[in-house]
């Protein structure tokens, strides 16, 4: 604990502090705020009553907020389709040059405990002979037609793309200096430099270890939770949510650029 915001530790990561964010937080405040989303990758708050301009705020502390083109800032399940269905693991806009930093759900109307966000530490160590595989590697790296998000795309051969990149299969964050796992599972399509069933069965067992419970922290969702997670350090995954009830969470993004897969750069 420090003298500062109150907070407590997460298993097996994150924290969760104790403060109503619709108040300025002090100078003191704000730069404990940073130092454990830095650290920790993972800060949660419950019980707020956040506006948008609030919520932008409170993440602007972090970096500078992106607004992009095709989308309100809001998410929710209503109307089915993509909008509920499953997510599997990802990181947002890791198949860019230009990755967010920081992405923040604010839930605004939830059925109390229905529903949930996983979350999965990217900065792990690897055993040395997968480490080998991807240290140096690039990957190709697509974001997937909204028809197939639920699914691990290094299984298909030529999986259906909205966008595509070359990124490195290893990644260093910006906010501490440590090596993330930059593959995962929904935006990776194949290690380059190898044969794809090779790359495949090395891509599955990487993902055995970064998916392994022990490395994953699950959020379920209460009315007037707010999560605020480094989208580096950390890949995240939905359930689908069709039958959970209303499902409304506000979204912020930190970041500096970036379009929406389903809308044309300009």
């Amino acid at each position: 604990m420090t003298d500062g915001l109150i907070w407590r530790a997460l298993e097996p990561f994150g924290v969760e502090i104790e403060r109503d964010l619709a108040q300025p937080l002090s100078a003191p405040e704000a730069e404990q705020f940073r130092t454990l989303f830095n650290t920790h990758g993972l800060v949660i708050a419950r019980g707020q009553a956040l506006t948008m301009a609030r919520q932008r705020e409170v993440c602007g502390l972090l970096g500078p907020i992106l607004l992009r083109e095709g989308e309100n800032g809001y998410m929710t399940n209503e109307g089915g389709g993509p909008s509920a269905s499953e997510l599997n693991w990802h990181s947002d806009a890791a198949y860019t040059a230009h990755p967010f930093d920081a992405l923040s759900l604010h839930a605004l109307d939830v059925v109390d405990g229905a529903s949930s966000t996983r979350f999965a530490r990217a900065e792990i160590e690897l055993p040395d002979d997968l480490h080998a595989v991807l240290d140096g590697r690039e990957q190709e790296m697509i974001a997937p037609h909204y028809t197939v998000l639920a699914e691990v795309t290094c299984d298909v051969r030529d999986p259906l793309a909205q966008k595509r990149g070359v990124r490195p299969a290893l990644y260093r964050n910006p906010h501490n200096g440590r090596t993330c796992v930059w593959v995962n599972a929904m935006q990776t399509a194949r290690l380059l430099d190898m044969g794809w069933e090779d790359s495949r069965d090395r891509l599955h067992a990487v993902y055995d270890h970064l998916y392994a419970p022990a490395n994953v922290y699950e959020h379920r969702w209460h009315k007037g939770d707010i999560v605020i997670w480094d989208n580096i350090a950390l890949q995240h995954r939905r359930g689908n949510v069709e039958g959970v009830g209303k499902r409304v969470l506000q979204r912020v993004i930190v970041g500096s650029e970036g379009v929406a897969p389903h809308v044309q750069a300009g």
